[in-house]
Order: C-alpha cells, then sequence, then structure tokens
C-alpha cells in the first residue's frame, strides 16, 4: 500500500474512534463541572494525575515495549505479548504490594486503593490495545476506543448522579471502564490465544527492557513537565485556582486529540518506513511540514473562540477559565510537535535520547513554574509550560537529524508561532481591534500554510478519483 495512503487510512480509521467518543466526554463537562466543586475537580485532577505518574513505575516501562516489538514484522507476536504480560503480572503484584505507602501522601490519605485499582487498570487495558494496534487492527483499536468512552460516561452517570460518590464516583469511572474494555479485547480479540507462560522468553524480556526502562523515567519526565504546574498552584494558589486551570485544559485537549490520533497512525508508517533508506527523510519533512500547518491553523482559529467554548462547555463559575486557554494551546502545539519528532527516536530505539531530552524539558518546567506561578498564578503556569515544550521542540529538531536528516522548514513554524503569539497577547489584554486582529491572523496563517495544505489535499483527492 501507498505510505501515505496508509498513513491516510489508519488515521482515518482512529480519528472516527477518537472523536466519536472523545465528543461525548466534552458533551458531559457542564454535567461534571455542576456536579462537582472547583475543589472538588481539583482534588479529582490531582488524583488522576498522581495515578498517571505512578502508571510506568508499575508496569517499568513494559507497555511502550510491546507496541514496538509488535510492531516489527520480524517479529513473533505471541512470544511478545507473553512476555510483555508476565513482566507487568509480576510489576503489578509488587506494585500492589507498596501501594499502601500512598496513603501517607498529602491529598491521597483516603485515596489509596483508588489510585492502586487505576494504575493497574490502565496498564493492562494499555498492554491489549498497543498490540492490537502494533497488529494493524486499527478499526477494532477505534472500536474499543469508542467502547471505552461509552464505559466511562455510563459509570460516571451512575456512579456521580444516582449514587453520589462524588471524587471518588469521577476516578472510580475510568479504572472500571479501563477494567471491562481490558476483557472486551481479551475475549473479542482472542488475545488468550496469543498469550502462553510457556512461550515467554527471557531474551526478549531483556531486549525490550532495554527499550522500555528509559521509557519508564521519559514518561515521568513529561508528567512533571505537564502536571508539576497543577500541585505548584494548588500550594501556591489553592485548590480552587487549580480546578480552573485544570478546567482550561479541556479546549487545548481538542487540539491534543487530533495530534494525538495522528501520531498513533504515524508511529506505525515511522516504523514500517524506516528501513527505505533516503526516502525516509522525504517522507519525513512532507508529514512533518502538514502536520505542524494544521497544527498551528487550528491553534490560530480556537484561540478567538475561548470565551465561547467556556460558557457552552463549562459551568458560569468557570468562565474565568478560559484566560488560561490560548497559552496552553500554543503549549499544545509545541507538545505535539516534540512528541512527532520523538517518533525517530522510537524507529532508532534511541530511547536514552528521548529520555534526556525530555529531563531538560522538565527541569527547565519546574525552574519556571517556581519563577512565575507566585507572581502571575495559573497563568504563569501555562507560559512556563509552552515555553518549555518550545525548548524541547528546538532542541529535538537539531539533535534528531543525526538519525534522520530531514527539513523542519524552521522559517515556516517560527513565522507561525509569532502569529499566535500576536493572537493571545491581543486576546488576553483586551486591547483595542482585538477582533479584526483575529481575523487578520487567522488569514496570515492560513495563507503561510495553504500551499501545503492544498497540494496534500489534491494529492489525496487524485488517489481517490483514480481508485
Amino acid at each position: 500500500m501507498d505510505r501515505y495512503k496508509k498513513l491516510l487510512s489508519n488515521t482515518l480509521i482512529l480519528t472516527i474512534g477518537t472523536f466519536a467518543s472523545k465528543l461525548l466526554v466534552y458533551f458531559l463537562m457542564p454535567l461534571y463541572t455542576a456536579i462537582l466543586s472547583t475543589e472538588q475537580y481539583g482534588t479529582a485532577d490531582l488524583i488522576t494525575n498522581a495515578a498517571n505518574l505512578l502508571i510506568p513505575f508499575c508496569c517499568i516501562g513494559i507497555t511502550h515495549g510491546v507496541f514496538r516489538f509488535a510492531a516489527d514484522e520480524d517479529e513473533s507476536n505471541k512470544v511478545i505479548l507473553s512476555s510483555g504480560v508476565s513482566v507487568l503480572l509480576i510489576s503489578s503484584a509488587v506494585f500492589l504490594l507498596v501501594s499502601p505507602l500512598i496513603s501517607f501522601i498529602p491529598y491521597f490519605e483516603s485515596y489509596a486503593w483508588l489510585i492502586a485499582f487505576y494504575v493497574i487498570s490502565s496498564n493492562f487495558h494499555t498492554v491489549a490495545k498497543e498490540y492490537i494496534r502494533a497488529k494493524g487492527r486499527m478499526k477494532l483499536y477505534a472500536v474499543q476506543s469508542i467502547l471505552g468512552t461509552a464505559l466511562v460516561i455510563a459509570f460516571n452517570l451512575l456512579f456521580l448522579i444516582p449514587m453520589k460518590l462524588g471524587v471518588v464516583g469521577y476516578v472510580l469511572s475510568v479504572a472500571v471502564a479501563d477494567a471491562v474494555g481490558t476483557v472486551f479485547l481479551i475475549i473479542y480479540a482472542k488475545l488468550y490465544k496469543d498469550f502462553s507462560f510457556k512461550i515467554v522468553s527471557k531474551i526478549k524480556i531483556r531486549e525490550m527492557l532495554k527499550y522500555s526502562l528509559p521509557m519508564m523515567p521519559t514518561t515521568v519526565i513529561w508528567w512533571i513537565t505537564n502536571v508539576s504546574d497543577r500541585f505548584i498552584v494548588t500550594a501556591i494558589c489553592g485548590s480552587g485556582e487549580n480546578g480552573l486551570y485544570s478546567a482550561a485544559y479541556k479546549i487545548p485537549t481538542i487540539i491534543a486529540l487530533v495530534a494525538g490520533v495522528f501520531n498513533e497512525a504515524w508511529q506505525l508508517s515511522a516504523i514500517s518506513e524506516s528501513k527505505d533508506g533516503e526516502e525516509v527523510g522525504n517522507f519525513f519533512s512532507e508529514v512533518f511540514e502538514r502536520y505542524q500547518a494544521i497544527l498551528f491553523l487550528g491553534c490560530s482559529v480556537l484561540i478567538p473562540f475561548t470565551p465561547l467554548a467556556t460558557r457552552i462547555l463549562l459551568d458560569e463559575s468557570y468562565f474565568s477559565a478560559w484566560s488560561f486557554m490560548p497559552v496552553l494551546l500554543v503549549a499544545t502545539v509545541f507538545s505535539s510537535l516534540v512528541t512527532f519528532i520523538g517518533t525517530i527516536y522510537t524507529v532508532k530505539k534511541r530511547t536514552t535520547m528521548s529520555l534526556i531530552t525530555a529531563a531538560f524539558g522538565a527541569g527547565l518546567n519546574i525552574v519556571l513554574n517556581l519563577l512565575m506561578i507566585p507572581s502571575m498564578g495559573a497563568q504563569g503556569a501555562g507560559i512556563a509550560t509552552a515555553i518549555s515544550y518550545f525548548a524541547v521542540f528546538v532542541l529535538r529538531a537539531i539533535h534528531s537529524k543525526r538519525f534522520m536528516p530531514f527539513n523542519l522548514k524552521a522559517w515556516k513554524v517560527s513565522l507561525n508561532t509569532l502569529i499566535v503569539i500576536v493572537q493571545i497577547i491581543f486576546m488576553i489584554c483586551g486591547l483595542p481591534f482585538n477582533i479584526l486582529v483575529q481575523v487578520l491572523m487567522v488569514g496570515l496563517i492560513g495563507l503561510i500554510n495553504g500551499r501545503s495544505l492544498v497540494s496534500a489535499f489534491m494529492k489525496i483527492l487524485k488517489k481517490i478519483l483514480k481508485k
């Protein structure tokens, strides 16, 4: 199959699955913010993010190894799954033994059991769904995504309204949905046929851990970059401010969803095309140019609508959260670009370099948070996050060319960045002619990136008509 056709096909399938599911969650945001106070929402956010921090420790990164090695055509998938699940079973048992220690951490005294259940359910579900993605079963991957979200919604409605479980119900719904989703994949995808303790390979486990272990601290470091600001905001400004800041992420998540869908499809294409020599660099260059164009155009269009989106998606008491959204939109754009370039490290199995660059970003993020949050509040946290992701993007863009030379089109990225910064300044500061400036900036972004997007569309259209 043509490389672009395969990438497009996988992206479309994942888009249907992801957006059909995630949009349902967006429609429930008024419910969440109506039932949960800003303090409760902030507490629930801290619990889920703390659980996400523990997830890579519990699985010692093996979920990454299962996907990467199962995606190689010359690997035995049954050996990969059996070896990976065996490692996960042992690491989960150890995690359960030490999980009571969580209750000694402030904010989490009563939630140790909830965090443990959330972490273990997430890891087993991740192994199952990443395995079927690596095998190219993209339609099933999309279906299970829709099913998972439907389950989260159903359990949310059950736990929050009639059972009135509050914070516990909000977090528990995700954990239970993951557990049910895992059982579904085991039965429907017949994963039990690919698993056997008899074929567990110590050699393969060592190879997978060599790849996966650097991903464990890398995941934690990205968690620090993404979430440390929320803990600092809570400590300095209170859980109410953190509730507003956490809710503000809901609009930038739209871009994160688009980018996440594409990156899932892109990883498979990048791995499968990695053996084509010089052509890979051209493939990376063309895809990156269009990818960054879509991200910046989406960001530019969304910035003027952040107040309106806040009124629609959040309760009235959360309206002031809109002012954090424009900066977080830019942060999400660069986070997505960082992930794209990080695919080079995945393809070349250079996970140590992924760790080093991520560590740099996390360190910078913490320093900037401590400097900015005391004087600027949650807005300072957003700016710190955006600067950190931008710095990691530049670092990776320079370093990754050693392994795969490609054309970054730095002038386009620079102009796009300047344009959205102008939009943010006019938007947040409420400067004169704000609406006119927003329209002009969106048009300028479209003008700068329109040619690459139109050429891509025409190429796709010709292939469809030819077929």
